[in-house]
């Protein structure tokens, strides 16, 4: 049984749920799926390795759900996996929403992650872990998205709390930590000139494969491009490309993060130069 309790003060089912699967000898191993987590399996385009839609049937995440996603690449397997749609972060109650995404690459295996961004409401509270395990001859292309209110709705993730961590191991050693935490009065901080200096979304990208961080080179062009967004990349290490992209207006940092994704994926990974179909829904 995955429900774990009531929200009292929202009405809403607190979930404690899990994804689990892995890929090898061209199949997908060990699916475990508990509500609201669920994987869907989409017939691939013309071009494109196997591909799976992670998604989460309860509609958002609320204050004392249970998230975790575990999946593992086996050796010489390519998969690209995306999500259904922006995770949405409920106003919380006061307790803190845990989520866990640890994702593996096996020697010569390639996995493509994109996730269609995690939305902030005001007042949520977020506990969130990623943790990427990559073998020094596999290939992974990461990629996140945090909004900070319903923008939309003219809601600003003002008050509330987040705690997101990315850690990053090649053949399990830690290579990159990055750790964002927001609390109290956030807006404070999205406003401040040494905080994001008015920016309402992060996006996050990583690229590691062999020779990975030559690629920086070639996406200055595409970071420079619109004035209203401060983008960079950086190479970690040669085999590690990290991008980030801040923007005030979330809709042209999607805008890049689909133009760098097929530029390296185009380039790097001999695969279309194009986002999943899901991604234009």
């Amino acid at each position: 049984m995955s429900v774990a309790a009531v929200n009292p003060g929202l009405g809403l089912e607190r979930y404690d749920g899990a994804l689990r699967f892995r890929v090898a000898d061209g199949r997908i191993h060990g699916l475990r799926q508990t509500p609201p987590m669920r994987l869907f399996r989409p017939y691939p385009e013309l071009g494109e390795p196997r591909t799976v839609v992670v998604g989460n049937i309860a509609g958002g995440v609320v204050g004392g759900d249970r998230l975790a996603v575990d999946l593992s690449v086996g050796a010489g397997e390519s998969l690209l996996a995306t999500t259904q749609a922006a995770e949405k972060i409920y106003r919380s109650d006061g307790a803190t929403a845990s989520m866990n995404v640890d994702l593996s690459v096996a020697k010569n295996a390639t996995l493509e992650w994109l996730s269609a961004g995690t939305i902030l409401f005001d007042g949520s509270r977020l506990d969130r872990t990623t943790t990427l395990d990559i073998a020094p001859t596999g290939r992974l292309m990461f990629s996140e998205t945090l909004v900070f209110g319903r923008l939309a709705h003219g809601e600003v993730f003002a008050g509330g709390a987040l705690r997101d961590r990315i850690r990053f191991r090649r053949d399990g050693r830690l290579r990159w930590a990055d750790d964002l935490a927001l609390g109290g009065r956030v807006l404070d901080s999205l406003d401040a000139g040494a905080g994001f200096g008015g920016a309402r979304s992060l996006s996050t990208l990583l690229f590691a494969a062999p020779g990975a961080g030559k690629a920086v080179e070639s996406l200055r062009s595409l970071l420079e491009a619109d004035r209203d967004l401060r983008a960079g990349a950086t190479a970690i290490d040669p085999d590690l490309l990290v991008v980030r992209i801040m923007a005030a207006d979330p809709a042209p940092a999607r805008r890049l993060v689909g133009a760098v994704w097929t530029a390296l994926r185009s380039a790097h990974l001999g695969r279309p130069a194009r986002m999943p179909t899901i991604w234009a829904i």
